[in-house]
Formats: C-alpha cells, structure tokens, sequence
C-alpha cells in the first residue's frame, strides 16, 4: 500500500515541527513537504499534487479557507483537514464549504489527527470531539464538504 503524501501548514514552527514529528511516526505517511503560508500552500500544492494537506485556518496572507478553495482549483484530488485553534462550529461549517474533508482543533491534534487522516481515507469527514460536544451535526456537513 502506498504512502499517503502529506503538505503540512501552519504558520507557527513549533506546531509544524509536532505535528510532521506526530505524523512522520506512522510509516504508511510521507510529510512530503511543510510551509508557513496560505501563498506558499497554493503553490505548493499544485507543484506536488500531496494526497492530504494539513491546513491551519489562521495563516498570515491569505487564509487556510481561502487556501483551500484555491488548492482544490489546481490540485482537486488533495484532501484537507483543517487544524486550528477555533473551536467554533460556524468556523467547521467554513471551512467543510471550503473543500475541507476534517476539522481537528489544536488542543486535540495529538490525540484526534491520526484518527481524522485515517477516517478520511476511509472516505468519512471528520470532526474534533470538541466540536461534536457543541452539537456538531455530522450528517449535515456530510453534503457540504464534498
């Protein structure tokens, strides 16, 4: 089974550095690349084609939802999974518009990513345990992340 090709974005190192040092862990994904931008991640994106980026929303420039809705004009089969600090439904619901495929919040990100990358690549969305705990309704998204 292949790797899964993973971007990684956020625009604070010490994020980065845990989540690639999380997820380097796992031999069946490949952090194939990192950057600090919503610029940087477009570009990035259509140079590499990854299989799944790791998007944080608050990016200096252009936003990780703006990020998005311009890499999956030149990159249509990457996925997103959004990491961010907001726990806020009405963000998830942004960002599930935007092409997002998961909403992980920082706080949970070492116990909840493996699980929402796995989740993903069983074609299910998947959204943190925080936002579930504020009356996220799944099935609803369902539709609009797609």
């Amino acid at each position: 089974m292949p790797k899964l090709r993973l971007l990684v974005v956020d625009d604070h190192a010490v994020v980065r550095r845990v989540v690639c040092a999380l997820l380097s862990k796992e031999p069946w994904l490949d952090v194939i690349c990192q950057t600090a931008s919503g610029e940087d991640a477009v570009k990035k994106a259509a140079e590499l084609h990854p299989d799944l980026i790791i998007l944080d929303i608050g990016l200096p420039g252009i936003s990780g939802i703006e990020a998005a809705r311009q890499i999956l004009q030149t990159s249509p089969t990457s996925k997103i999974i959004f990491l961010s600090q907001h726990d806020s439904i009405q963000m998830a619901h942004e960002a599930s518009r935007a092409g997002g495929r998961g909403y992980v919040s920082k706080i949970d990100a070492s116990t909840e990513l493996l699980t929402a990358i796995r989740s993903l690549d069983e074609g299910h969305f998947f959204v943190s345990q925080q936002l579930r705990r504020q009356g996220w309704n799944q099935e609803s998204q369902l539709g609009a992340a797609t």
